[in-house]
């Protein structure tokens, strides 16, 4: 059972990315609690169980004043240094994102397409579809929803509440993905050296 992101101009287009999360835990592990949550120390993916690499909580500004959106957890089979290590690593890689606030439908997709034009750094020709099947996969949250991204061999995978609602083949979107929080221009800082373990 599979589970799901983000720096923000500061300003009231902020406050639309703090409802936003994404990647859902996936079975009963010890675990580490942030915020209330309980971040597994591994999870099961397939056949596969990954380790946690790394866990941190994603704050906006909203009117001068940090808001807590989600605590976001990445797992993978071994650790990974640097943005073209993790689209070079064995398979899969997950993101879970638990959300603290409810967040509305609406305001899910302006968070996750602001993440995108913030901090993507790989363009491609079908990007733009990509990204609408991929923002098109989530629904709206309550607090404590998880939305998931999981990262095979050779697709991605979107999980919202623990449902597989949305495939996206090809490396191209992966590698867009993954520029979101590893790449020059990451979610936050705090949150890159968290998963690259730093």
């Amino acid at each position: 059972m599979m589970p799901t992101r983000l720096p923000l101009p500061v300003g009231r287009a902020l406050f639309p990315l703090a409802a936003l999360a994404i990647l859902g835990t996936l079975s009963p592990s010890p675990a580490k609690e942030i915020e209330g949550v309980n971040v597994p120390e591994q999870v099961k993916a397939g056949n596969q169980t990954l380790p946690l690499r790394g866990t941190g909580v994603r704050s906006v500004s909203f009117l001068g004043f940090p808001v807590k959106v989600y605590v976001a957890g990445f797992y993978s089979p071994q650790p990974v240094t640097s943005l073209d290590n993790a689209l070079a690593a064995p398979k899969p890689l997950q993101f879970d994102f638990t959300f603290l606030r409810a967040v509305g439908q609406q305001d899910v997709t302006k968070a996750w397409n602001a993440q995108f034009a913030t901090s993507n750094t790989f363009t491609y020709p079908s990007l733009d579809a990509d990204l609408a099947k991929f923002v098109g996969s989530f629904g709206p949250l309550q607090s404590g929803d998880v939305e998931s991204v999981r990262l095979m061999d050779n697709e991605t995978q979107v999980y919202d509440k623990g449902q597989l609602k949305g495939t996206i083949p090809g490396k191209n979107f992966q590698k867009a993905f993954l520029s979101l929080w590893l790449g020059s221009n990451p979610v936050t800082p705090e949150l890159k050296n968290a998963f690259l373990g730093k």
